[in-house]
Parts: C-alpha cells; sequence; structure tokens
C-alpha cells in the first residue's frame, strides 16, 4: 500500500511540475509582451511630445479682435 501511495504523489507532483513550467512560460511570455508595449508606448509619447511641440501655442497668436 505505501508502494502505491508513492506512486499516486509522484504522479501528482509529475503533474505540478509540468503545470509550473507552462505557468512560467505563460509569465515570461507576459513579461516579454508588456516590455514590448513599454517600448512602444515610450516611442509613441516621445512622437506626441515632438508633434506638440511644433504646434504654436496660444501665447503665439493673435486674437481675431486686434
Amino acid at each position: 500500500m505505501d508502494e502505491k501511495r508513492i506512486e499516486t504523489l509522484e504522479i501528482r507532483m509529475t503533474h505540478l511540475e509540468n503545470y509550473l513550467n507552462q505557468l512560467n512560460e505563460i509569465v515570461l511570455e507576459n513579461s516579454r509582451q508588456m516590455e514590448s508595449m513599454k517600448k512602444g508606448q515610450k516611442y509613441l509619447k516621445q512622437q506626441m511630445n515632438e508633434i506638440t511641440n511644433e504646434i504654436p501655442g496660444p501665447e503665439s497668436e493673435r486674437p481675431p479682435h486686434y
């Protein structure tokens, strides 16, 4: 009976190890995707700042009634 119990525990442990490895792969992929998204966000923010700096602000425009 002890042999059967040990075998059952070994099977469970193997399944848990496989499950843990799958979860680890998912976490790594999510981390890669987040890093890529951060780079994209940084690029878009930089582009937005450049465009914003090219647009004349309200202080450089005269109101139409002048």
